[in-house]
């Protein structure tokens, strides 16, 4: 078949990022691999601790007040930054498309915390706007055409006066192939880093940047690595 409209040709290099054993991390078939991942003993991302950009961006003010804030958690994994944000007052939406590994966290969960299994690209999102939207490592896990399907999902849940964070690998420290490189072989390379540039480049059009930064390792109760980059955004006036 030919290709005539942007969704066929998003689904023929959807098809040929699945066909790759590295390729597809964000679909459906993919949820097992989360679901290992996510419960590796001693795996960087098995654990409890909130990101150290998050807590930051709150204990600076950043955030506002979270009690009673409608928050979004794109890519929940195990519900780390969704039980943290609960604890500060605030309402939690976390989705994610590892079902499994959310049945087995959300009896865990505090109260304020609801786990959802939900494909952020394919599927509906859950509510309406958002006071605070959170990626924790979702985004540069996307292959580069799906970025784009996941502005078009994402950006409008940001609420009039919302902020939008995110926490990507780092191309400063960590280099990945180019986007020219990943469509053409399939290969997401484990991820995507981006630099701070990048972060600005690809959300100022929809967002006004707040602060984009590295984030910091070793600080007290807080999941950080000198390989992560953070970028927080608000909704523009008048939207």
């Amino acid at each position: 078949m030919r290709l005539s409209t942007v969704e066929q040709l998003f689904q023929r290099l959807d098809e040929v990022v699945a066909a790759h054993e590295r390729g597809d991390r964000t679909s459906r078939e993919s949820e097992h691999f989360w679901e290992k991942m996510l419960t590796i003993p001693n795996h960087p991302l098995n654990t409890n601790l909130p990101d150290e950009p998050l807590v930051d961006w709150y204990e600076r003010g950043f955030l506002g007040d979270l009690n009673e804030a409608r928050v979004l958690d794109v890519g929940c994994g195990n519900g780390r930054n969704s039980a943290w944000l609960a604890s500060k007052g605030a309402k939690v939406t976390g989705i994610d498309i590892a079902t499994g590994l959310l049945d087995v966290m959300r009896p865990r969960m505090p109260e304020g915390v609801t786990l959802l299994p939900v494909d952020v690209l394919r599927e509906e999102l859950p509510g309406d706007a958002f006071d605070l939207v959170y990626d924790s490592g979702c985004f540069h896990h996307l292959a580069p055409h799906r970025r784009i399907t996941y502005l078009e999902q994402v950006m409008p849940r940001v609420a009039r006066a919302g902020k939008y964070g995110i926490v990507t690998f780092a191309q400063e420290r960590q280099s990945s192939p180019s986007d020219t490189e990943i469509l053409v072989s399939g290969d997401t390379a484990g991820g995507t880093s981006f630099a701070l540039k990048d972060l600005e480049a690809i959300f100022c059009p929809h967002l006004q940047l707040v602060e984009a930064r590295p984030v910091a390792a070793g600080i007290s109760e807080t999941f950080g690595a000198d390989f992560l980059n953070a970028a927080l955004f608000t909704q523009r006036t008048g939207h």
